[in-house]
């Protein structure tokens, strides 16, 4: 006799896609934002319909509520397919093995999928704007200073060495941020002990303020050129942008750190904050600034987010990677396109789209994976993932596949202009046939320069930028689009492989994920604070 379940039943008007733990903003609001509340995690999925990828949660007190993960579903879709084998971990504490979501309070658990590719240290929470946009909702100029807010140099050496010893002896990456970092009057002293540390880049979060007025300090970074880059704010043009997101008009300010950065030989990423009825508009223009400026190393895109101080969104109408990603053809004449992209792969396919920019000898910029062949790439990252053999590949192919080159590439721990990094880009293009002819000299250079340290290792500087190198990287631009998650947009898969993790300052130091670190009230950077007279303390605030 056939089945009767179902009969009546109304077909639901969306296709799930995939499932998840999230949380339902109203109860998460309502419970102080912190993890550790009961009922705070709640059933979810992400689904599809009207051509973009949604979040939807189940809730007893608010039912099931739903906003936007993805505007755009096709492109979200083309992030299947591009991951690479991850590298395994050393939890915070040890024999961590609690499940979700406790096993993160404590940093990261034994389960984590990813180790940290960046550490992020705040270390201040002080900042020379009043922005309306702030994810870690920094104090304003003239606010009380406290010791939560300011870590000694002590402090951060020892959560940096903690971190590197976790990390088998090495860091990838290091960003400083806050608040805004250059406040503090040490930073400089800061920087060079960090110097000391076996970390590959370090990388300056700043709005630029004090880039644009102290000449000490810009001399200090040119000094440093080799082992620093500036991360900094740029967010557009218009006034108006900066109004509101800034809360004042820094445009000129923007502009003016930027060419100081160029002119004393720094490399520089834009970082863009990216809001509905905003600058949504500018980022081509960015682009094209980032093309125009020889030392401009690429362009970070970070669609708003939730967390920390932001104005009201709709949550069901928000730019989001996909968005952008769709948006940059547009805005760029099809120069730049949402196919010259691809997932970062070492990550969760939802956290970093990437693409790098070549420009070929007769000047006209491509991305690598059109350069390469965008079938071609997922064929040698499916080898890289799936095979210890690599005998469907030609011999050149197969050494490059072997020396790790394509993961090096497609990750965010190489500096762009480092001789690994140029070294890589040119041995993966060795493989594509007639490729070093289009794109020129400088980099069968680079190929003279990368045998040679092969050879001599790192004898007579050539484990250092030289200027072949430094001119194919002024002919490198990355692009990253990445949105960190907020309440809206949780999703438990992207927490579990975040490779983006903020350290904190306690005598055995913890790293959360970014998202973790920035969405929980619990999640704190010190345990515990006191109040101090700002006088007491000597901060930059130029």
């Amino acid at each position: 006799m056939p089945s009767q379940a179902g009969i009546g039943l109304k077909p639901r008007d969306y296709t799930i896609e995939e499932y998840t733990t999230t949380v339902c903003p109203h109860c998460f609001a309502e419970r102080g934002r912190r993890s550790d509340e009961p009922d705070v995690f709640k059933d979810g999925l992400l689904v599809s319909h009207d051509g973009s990828i949604w979040l939807r949660r189940f809730c007893a007190t608010h039912g099931e509520t739903e906003s936007l993960y993805e505007e755009d579903a096709e492109v979200w879709r083309s992030r299947f397919g591009w991951s690479t084998p991850t590298l395994g971990i050393t939890p915070d504490r040890a024999n961590n093995y609690a499940a979700f979501p406790h096993g993160y309070r404590n940093g990261l658990p034994a389960s984590h999928g990813q180790h940290t590719c960046i550490l992020l240290l705040n270390i201040t929470d002080r900042c020379n704007y009043g922005c309306t946009t702030c994810y870690a909702a920094a104090k304003a100029p003239g606010t009380p200073l406290s010791l939560h807010d300011q870590p000694t140099i002590e402090e951060i050496l020892h959560t940096v060495q903690t971190v590197i010893a976790r990390e088998n002896g090495k860091l990838g990456v290091l960003m400083l941020s806050g608040g805004e970092p250059t406040v503090r009057d040490d930073l400089t002293e800061v920087i060079e002990q960090l110097l000391e540390l076996p970390i590959t880049r370090i990388m300056l979060n700043t709005n630029g303020r004090r880039i644009a007025r102290d000449d000490r300090f810009l001399e200090f970074l040119h000094d440093h050129r080799h082992q620093i880059e500036v991360y900094l704010q740029f967010d557009g043009f218009r006034p108006a942008t900066y109004l509101a997101l800034r809360d004042e008009d820094v445009a000129a300010e923007k502009q003016l750190a930027l060419q100081r950065l160029n002119d004393a030989g720094i490399f520089t990423t834009l970082v863009a904050t990216v809001a509905q009825g905003v600058n949504e508009d500018e980022v081509g223009d960015i682009v094209q600034l980032g093309l125009a400026t020889p030392r401009c190393a690429g362009l970070a895109i970070q669609p708003m987010f939730g967390s920390g101080r932001a104005p009201s969104f709709d949550a069901r109408s928000r730019v989001t990677p996909t968005g952008i990603l769709r948006r940059l053809g547009a805005q760029t004449g099809e120069q730049v396109s949402w196919r010259d992209f691809i997932p970062l792969p070492c990550s969760h396919k939802d956290c970093c789209d990437i693409s790098y920019l070549i420009r070929t000898a007769d000047d006209t910029w491509k991305s690598l994976p059109q350069l390469i062949g965008k079938a071609e790439l997922k064929r040698w990252i499916h080898l890289v993932s799936n095979t210890i053999s690599f005998d469907t590949v030609s011999a050149p192919v197969a050494e490059m596949l072997k020396s790790g080159a394509i993961q090096r590439v497609f990750s965010e721990q190489l500096k762009v202009g480092t001789p690994t990094l140029m070294g890589d880009i040119s041995l993966m293009c060795d493989c594509v046939s007639g490729l070093p002819e289009l794109l020129g000299g400088i980099w069968s250079t680079v190929n003279k320069v990368k045998a040679a340290r092969s050879q001599y290792g790192n004898q007579n500087g050539l484990s250092k930028p030289n200027d072949a190198l430094e001119k194919a990287a002024e002919r490198t631009f990355r692009i990253t689009v990445k949105m960190f998650m907020d309440a809206h947009t949780f999703h438990e898969s992207r927490l579990r492989q975040c490779c983006v993790h903020t350290g904190t300052f306690e005598a055995d130091p913890r790293r959360y994920s970014f998202c973790w670190r920035w969405l929980f009230a619990d999640a704190l950077d010190k345990p515990e604070s006191t109040i101090i007279p700002l006088e007491a303390v000597k901060v930059h605030t130029s």
